[in-house]
């Protein structure tokens, strides 16, 4: 009895020094994982809003309420519904001139599984493009989502319901599939589609 006493005791100490040590180290990595994160955020901003000087919180922002414009219009990409919006900002330049709206936005339509994308859309009625800010697509066909030959596509063009085609680009419209990868190039449209509709929604649109 003794011995299952004594085992039983070591144990609940092992189990207590390591819980003590993982929180420990938790602590020590939390804010450099924190600062890590806002650096990759910021760095997304930037790269769809490069002439803005501050992003701000949109006031009275709701993901359940963009979740319900986004299940309230008409996507080219089957399965939008799911597309979740969890920020917005507004993008401002040196003067507070408002540029245009920020989002981030998920899409569980990957092939490989969910892409994260932060979406710009300008104050002008044109799409800005999209940064990666996580992605698992397959390699040298999904993850082309991430290159400039697809993402190029989107800068500048009106900020419309989009729609992929596989046999080349005749509207403003229309986003060309990457080869091989249409399941990845409907994904990513149908998340900059939802947030064209978010967008629009702000603005007083329909």
């Amino acid at each position: 009895m003794n011995s299952l006493v004594k085992d039983a005791l070591k144990l609940v100490i092992i189990t207590v020094v390591a819980g003590l040590v993982l929180g420990a180290v938790y602590g020590i990595t939390k804010k450099p994982i924190a600062d890590q994160e806002a650096k990759a955020q910021m760095e997304a901003y930037k790269a769809v809003f490069p002439k803005a000087s501050d992003f701000k919180d949109v006031d009275g922002f709701s993901e359940e309420a963009a979740s319900k414009v986004i299940a309230s219009y008409k996507n080219t990409v089957d399965g939008h519904e799911s597309d979740v919006i969890s920020s917005a900002v507004e993008a401002v330049d040196a003067s507070g001139k408002a540029l245009g709206y920020i989002f981030n936005i998920t899409t569980s339509k990957g092939y490989g599984g969910d892409i994260q994308l932060t979406v710009g859309i300008q104050s002008d009625g044109t799409v800005s493009g999209y940064s990666v800010l996580s992605i698992s697509e397959t390699a040298g066909l999904g993850m082309k989502a991430k290159e400039d030959g697809f993402m190029s596509q989107f800068a500048g063009i009106p900020a419309q319901i989009l729609e992929v085609t596989k046999s080349g680009k005749t509207a403003d419209t229309e986003i060309e599939a990457i080869s091989g990868a249409t399941i990845t190039s409907r994904a990513v449209t149908s998340a900059v589609n939802s947030c064209v509709a978010y967008s629009k929604s702000l603005k007083g649109g329909n």
